[in-house]
Protein backbone atom coordinates (compact mmCIF):
# COMPACT_ATOMS: atom_id res chain seq x y z
CA UNK A 1 0.00 0.00 0.00
CA UNK A 2 2.72 2.33 0.44
CA UNK A 3 4.25 1.73 -2.36
CA UNK A 4 1.26 2.79 -4.14
CA UNK A 5 0.77 5.75 -2.11
CA UNK A 6 4.28 6.64 -2.76
CA UNK A 7 3.89 6.16 -6.95
CA UNK A 8 0.60 7.77 -6.91
CA UNK A 9 2.56 11.15 -5.51
CA UNK A 10 5.50 10.90 -7.78
CA UNK A 11 2.65 10.37 -10.53
CA UNK A 12 0.53 13.71 -9.38
CA UNK A 13 3.88 15.49 -8.58
CA UNK A 14 4.60 14.39 -12.20
CA UNK A 15 1.51 15.25 -13.78
CA UNK A 16 1.68 19.29 -11.78
CA UNK A 17 5.18 20.14 -13.12
CA UNK A 18 4.02 18.70 -16.97
CA UNK A 19 1.14 21.40 -16.76
CA UNK A 20 3.67 24.19 -15.44
CA UNK A 21 5.24 24.67 -18.54
CA UNK A 22 2.26 25.40 -20.88
CA UNK A 23 1.65 27.91 -17.74
CA UNK A 24 4.56 29.46 -18.25
CA UNK A 25 4.35 29.88 -22.15
CA UNK A 26 0.72 31.36 -21.38
CA UNK A 27 2.80 33.90 -18.80
CA UNK A 28 5.28 34.69 -21.44
CA UNK A 29 2.77 35.80 -23.75
CA UNK A 30 1.31 37.48 -21.44
CA UNK A 31 3.83 39.54 -20.76
CA UNK A 32 4.79 39.78 -23.73
CA UNK A 33 1.80 41.66 -24.76
CA UNK A 34 2.13 43.63 -21.57
CA UNK A 35 5.33 44.82 -22.82
CA UNK A 36 4.03 45.30 -26.59
CA UNK A 37 1.73 47.89 -24.82
CA UNK A 38 4.32 49.17 -22.42
CA UNK A 39 6.33 49.95 -25.89
CA UNK A 40 3.50 51.20 -27.80
CA UNK A 41 2.17 53.45 -25.27
CA UNK A 42 5.96 55.02 -24.82
CA UNK A 43 6.22 55.33 -28.52
CA UNK A 44 2.91 57.49 -28.12
CA UNK A 45 4.36 59.03 -25.03
CA UNK A 46 7.89 59.67 -26.97
CA UNK A 47 5.82 61.67 -30.13
CA UNK A 48 3.48 63.35 -27.66
CA UNK A 49 6.86 65.12 -26.03
CA UNK A 50 8.46 65.74 -29.08
CA UNK A 51 5.04 67.67 -30.53
CA UNK A 52 4.67 69.43 -27.35
CA UNK A 53 8.59 70.43 -27.00
CA UNK A 54 7.67 72.01 -31.03
CA UNK A 55 5.56 73.70 -29.34
CA UNK A 56 6.72 75.27 -26.78
CA UNK A 57 9.78 76.85 -29.13
CA UNK A 58 7.22 78.19 -31.30
CA UNK A 59 5.49 80.00 -28.79
CA UNK A 60 8.75 81.10 -27.10
CA UNK A 61 9.70 82.33 -30.35
CA UNK A 62 6.31 84.34 -30.95
CA UNK A 63 6.72 85.31 -27.08
CA UNK A 64 10.02 86.68 -28.04
CA UNK A 65 8.57 88.46 -31.31
CA UNK A 66 5.52 90.07 -29.74
CA UNK A 67 7.50 91.65 -27.07
CA UNK A 68 9.98 93.23 -29.52
CA UNK A 69 6.93 94.18 -31.31
CA UNK A 70 5.35 95.74 -28.15
CA UNK A 71 8.70 97.55 -27.03
CA UNK A 72 8.83 98.92 -31.16
CA UNK A 73 4.99 100.16 -30.87
CA UNK A 74 5.71 102.08 -27.76
CA UNK A 75 9.38 103.61 -28.95
CA UNK A 76 7.14 104.98 -31.84
CA UNK A 77 4.06 105.76 -30.14
CA UNK A 78 6.80 108.33 -27.70
CA UNK A 79 8.12 109.46 -30.69
CA UNK A 80 4.82 110.36 -32.78
CA UNK A 81 3.79 112.26 -29.61
CA UNK A 82 6.97 114.03 -29.13
CA UNK A 83 6.83 115.16 -32.92
CA UNK A 84 3.23 116.01 -33.00
CA UNK A 85 3.47 118.17 -30.01
CA UNK A 86 7.11 119.67 -30.79
CA UNK A 87 5.70 120.90 -34.70
CA UNK A 88 2.11 121.60 -33.45
CA UNK A 89 0.97 119.55 -36.15
CA UNK A 90 -2.59 118.21 -37.17
CA UNK A 91 -2.65 114.09 -36.95
CA UNK A 92 -5.05 113.96 -39.22
CA UNK A 93 -4.46 116.01 -41.85
CA UNK A 94 -0.38 116.31 -41.32
CA UNK A 95 -0.81 120.07 -41.63
CA UNK A 96 0.67 122.66 -38.73
CA UNK A 97 -2.28 124.21 -36.62
CA UNK A 98 -2.69 127.97 -36.10
CA UNK A 99 -1.67 129.36 -33.13
CA UNK A 100 -4.49 130.90 -31.42
CA UNK A 101 -5.77 129.82 -28.53
CA UNK A 102 -8.62 127.72 -29.48
CA UNK A 103 -6.64 125.86 -32.26
CA UNK A 104 -3.84 125.03 -29.25
CA UNK A 105 -6.31 123.63 -27.27
CA UNK A 106 -7.79 121.71 -29.72
CA UNK A 107 -4.43 120.87 -31.38
CA UNK A 108 -4.00 119.58 -27.78
CA UNK A 109 -7.21 117.15 -27.57
CA UNK A 110 -6.20 115.53 -30.72
CA UNK A 111 -3.11 114.62 -29.60
CA UNK A 112 -4.15 113.39 -26.04
CA UNK A 113 -6.94 111.53 -28.16
CA UNK A 114 -4.75 109.82 -30.00
CA UNK A 115 -2.12 109.18 -27.42
CA UNK A 116 -5.24 107.55 -24.86
CA UNK A 117 -5.97 105.22 -28.53
CA UNK A 118 -2.69 104.58 -28.53
CA UNK A 119 -2.11 103.33 -25.06
CA UNK A 120 -5.27 101.80 -25.19
CA UNK A 121 -4.16 99.59 -28.39
CA UNK A 122 -0.61 99.21 -26.49
CA UNK A 123 -2.50 98.22 -23.62
CA UNK A 124 -4.69 95.59 -25.14
CA UNK A 125 -1.22 93.89 -26.88
CA UNK A 126 0.58 94.06 -23.51
CA UNK A 127 -2.54 92.20 -22.39
CA UNK A 128 -2.61 89.41 -25.28
CA UNK A 129 1.14 89.12 -24.72
CA UNK A 130 0.42 88.07 -21.06
CA UNK A 131 -1.94 85.62 -22.53
CA UNK A 132 0.09 84.07 -24.55
CA UNK A 133 2.94 83.90 -21.59
CA UNK A 134 0.42 82.17 -19.60
CA UNK A 135 -0.49 79.54 -22.72
CA UNK A 136 3.32 79.02 -22.70
CA UNK A 137 3.29 78.41 -19.05
CA UNK A 138 0.35 75.94 -18.96
CA UNK A 139 2.17 74.08 -22.18
CA UNK A 140 5.08 74.03 -19.98
CA UNK A 141 3.69 72.47 -16.98
CA UNK A 142 1.72 70.27 -19.47
CA UNK A 143 5.53 68.86 -21.29
CA UNK A 144 6.60 68.38 -17.23
CA UNK A 145 3.39 66.32 -16.10
CA UNK A 146 4.28 64.46 -19.28
CA UNK A 147 8.02 64.22 -19.05
CA UNK A 148 7.41 62.69 -15.28
CA UNK A 149 4.74 60.42 -16.66
CA UNK A 150 7.15 59.56 -19.42
CA UNK A 151 9.55 58.68 -16.41
CA UNK A 152 7.15 57.06 -14.47
CA UNK A 153 6.59 54.64 -17.14
CA UNK A 154 10.40 53.80 -17.77
CA UNK A 155 10.64 52.93 -14.30
CA UNK A 156 7.73 50.73 -14.33
CA UNK A 157 8.91 49.03 -17.44
CA UNK A 158 12.36 48.93 -16.06
CA UNK A 159 10.51 46.76 -12.85
CA UNK A 160 8.25 45.00 -14.97
CA UNK A 161 11.39 43.89 -17.30
CA UNK A 162 12.94 43.06 -13.61
CA UNK A 163 10.60 40.88 -12.86
CA UNK A 164 9.76 38.85 -16.18
CA UNK A 165 13.56 38.03 -15.94
CA UNK A 166 13.47 36.85 -12.64
CA UNK A 167 9.93 34.79 -13.64
CA UNK A 168 11.99 33.36 -16.59
CA UNK A 169 15.12 32.71 -14.55
CA UNK A 170 12.97 30.84 -11.61
CA UNK A 171 11.14 29.14 -14.50
CA UNK A 172 14.44 28.25 -16.64
CA UNK A 173 15.35 26.61 -13.03
CA UNK A 174 11.98 24.69 -12.34
CA UNK A 175 12.44 23.08 -15.87
CA UNK A 176 16.61 22.00 -14.97
CA UNK A 177 15.27 20.51 -12.41
CA UNK A 178 12.26 18.61 -13.86
CA UNK A 179 14.35 17.67 -16.26
CA UNK A 180 17.44 16.53 -13.36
Amino acid sequence: MTLLYSLLENVNAWYFDFLRPTTRYGQQNDVREQNRVLTATNEDLQRQLEEMKGTVTKLEHRCTDLHGENQEIQKQLRDCHVLLVAEKLDPVSGEKLGQTAQQKEEQRKEVMTVSQNLLTELKLFGETAQEHAANLLEVENIMRDLTEAHEKLQQERAFFTLDVEEMERALGEAERLLME
